[in-house]
């Protein structure tokens, strides 16, 4: 069992620790990143001696592998260390914060904090405070705030004097213990009613108190990497996983690996793959399945190896970007200019592999055509029966072998043959994964602005496609003779086609009669290539509607898509099966 200990540290003795590099970040640790109010915020719990919170500490031996590095402005002795007692989990940036205000910053920029001795001495006497009287100054300094603007941010210089001359600065660092000899001689640069504010009233009641006491929790040698990376997850202040692609870069780091500027450099060579990877961890996968191990990113950590990941990176890359290229040209997912369309990122892996071994087996092009098309097939059943939503990375394995086989003649994947469209398409959300396909299936028919005429869609060439509820949301309640609240949901995929910005602003509150009314263009390119039949048009036109007629219009757009996703050997089935939706994506809606 892996054991904590918890002790409470003085808040100065952490940041002296932090100060000469025995306690450090590891790589995966996000960036320094707090605001000046934020640290203000912080001197003032210090200065006040409010507790500021726990912090975590790693002293296993693990930790040597997730390539420590120095607290930002710690300077070149934390850099040089490389004995360090401890990592720090959570409090980076409490700490990095106190380094600025107890030490200020070393070889390199950002802010330094100063007590305005000029605003100190305006608030005084407005306030007529005798700074002979103590009771008088401590209840003035309770009274004190951030919002009295005593505290104020200054770029760093090496120079810190110079506002002390300048403008009745003084620099936090100087109130500390290690520097009242220093403050002292400086004093007699000051003009005597600036030496006694900073006598009677900032050192006494503004300085900052870093002999508080903090606790401290230490995840001791029996924490592994696994273990590290579910406590982080669990305690983590800031509400943000430790997610194993920040596990890796931290691992591959020492071996002169950045895994970041990989990534954000595949990001700017491959305009598909920019589109299909958030955050690197796609990229690993592949990796990870190129090498034989198993793409399950709890896995990542462990089965991304400097070598093979030198050797694949690349390669990984490049064949994820083709296969991002296929699915826009082929079933218009439109990765060259958005990543709002995908039902499934998790099918990008397996199926990147698949296409890069297919052209390692030299394939003629009958043979090319057919295989593409199995992959057709292989995204769109895993949208239909939703084939990634629950343990993903077992199925990811075994579809990159299984589809492999099926590409060079062998059987088809049951799930793949057994796949079928139900009725429960009709409640489909419009941003399920069923509803994104839909945005996909329509994508792909390259289809016109109703009103503008010019093309619109998810695709390079287009003008971007708003997503418009055909009866309106806010006009059903009115403009449905018969409507019920509850009775009948408008918000469902099969009510939803795209518009160009303009026309889906017009018409937001317009009967769909009215819609097509004002359809300027020739109906069968603008809404045949939407899956809306004539049939389902002749519903739109009827001057008055009851729920029945949402009914069949959402009946009809169903019977059109059935018929489209037979296109793809996807063939409906009358048994209703339940519909679970993914989470929504950013698509506008109307």
């Amino acid at each position: 069992m892996a054991h904590t200990k918890t002790t409470a540290l003085s808040y100065g003795a952490v940041l002296r620790k932090a100060k000469s590099g025995h306690y450090q970040l590891p790589a995966f640790q996000r960036k320094w990143k707090w605001s000046t109010r934020q640290v203000m915020s912080l001197y003032e719990s210090l200065r006040l001696e409010y507790p500021i919170g726990a912090f975590l500490f790693l002293s296993s031996p693990e930790g040597a592998k997730l390539a420590p590095r120095p607290f930002h402005g710690a300077g070149k002795v934390a850099a040089g260390n490389v004995n360090q007692e401890s990592l720090v989990l959570d409090g980076q940036q409490r700490i990095t914060a106190g380094l600025s205000i107890y030490f200020g910053l070393e070889e390199v920029g950002g802010s330094e904090y100063y007590i305005d001795c000029n605003k100190l001495e305006q608030l005084l006497t407005e306030a007529k405070v005798n700074l002979d009287d103590a009771d008088q100054v401590a209840r003035f300094a309770e009274d004190v705030d951030l919002d009295s603007e005593y505290l104020v941010a200054k770029a760093h210089r090496p120079d810190r004097n110079f506002h002390l001359v300048k403008s009745n600065l003084v620099w936090t660092a100087y109130l500390t213990q290690e520097r009242q000899a220093q403050l002292d001689e400086l004093l007699d640069t000051c003009d005597k009613r600036t030496r006694e504010i900073i006598r009677k009233l900032v050192r006494v009641h503004l300085a900052p108190n870093v002999n508080i006491q903090v606790p401290v929790i230490e995840l001791g040698a029996e924490f592994d990497l696994a273990s590290i990376s579910k406590v982080f997850s669990t305690i983590n202040s800031s509400g943000k996983l430790l997610t194993p692609f920040e596990l890796v870069v931290a691992i591959l780091y020492p071996n002169g690996i950045n895994l970041e500027d990989d990534v954000d450099a595949f990001k700017q060579k491959y305009r598909y793959y920019a589109n299909m990877d958030r955050n690197g961890e796609v990229l690993l996968q592949v990796v990870a399945l190129l090498s034989g191990k198993s793409p399950k990113k709890a896995d990542l950590p462990k089965n991304i190896e400097p070598p093979n990941y030198n050797r694949y990176k690349e390669m990984a890359a490049k064949c994820l970007d083709e296969v991002g290229k296929f699915l826009t040209l082929n079933v218009g997912l439109g990765l060259d200019v958005t990543s709002k369309l995908t039902p499934y990122d998790a099918i990008f892996a397996p199926m990147a592999v698949v296409y890069h071994r297919m052209a390692e087996m030299k394939l003629s092009n009958a043979e090319s055509g057919v295989a593409r098309e199995k992959l057709r097939r292989w995204f769109v059943a895993a949208a239909v029966s939703q084939r990634y939503q629950e343990g993903v990375h077992n199925k990811q394995e075994r579809d990159a072998n299984e589809v492999e086989e099926w590409v060079k003649g062998g059987a088809e994947p049951k799930w793949v043959s057994t796949t079928v469209v139900t009725p429960s398409f009709k409640n489909a959300s419009p941003s399920g994964a069923l509803g994104r396909l839909l945005l996909c299936l329509i994508n792909s028919s390259n289809p016109s602005d109703p009103v503008l005429g010019g093309h619109i869609g998810f695709r390079d060439g287009a003008s971007l496609a708003q997503i418009h509820h055909i009866f309106p949301t806010r006009w059903a309640p009115k403009g449905i003779s018969d409507y019920r609240k509850g009775g009948m949901d408008t918000n469902v995929a099969l009510n939803t086609m795209m518009l160009a910005a303009d026309t889906n602003a017009d018409w937001l509150n317009f009967d769909p009669k009215n819609q097509i009314q004002l359809s300027k263009y020739p109906l069968g390119r603008s809404y045949h290539d939407q899956l809306i039949s004539d049939d389902a048009i002749a519903v739109m036109s009827l001057p008055d509607k009851t729920t029945a007629n949402y009914n069949e219009f959402i009946e009809l757009r169903y019977r059109s898509v059935v018929k489209k996703l037979a296109e793809f050997g996807v063939h409906e089935s009358a048994q209703q099966i339940e519909t679970i939706e993914l989470d929504e994506p950013s698509i506008v809606e109307g």
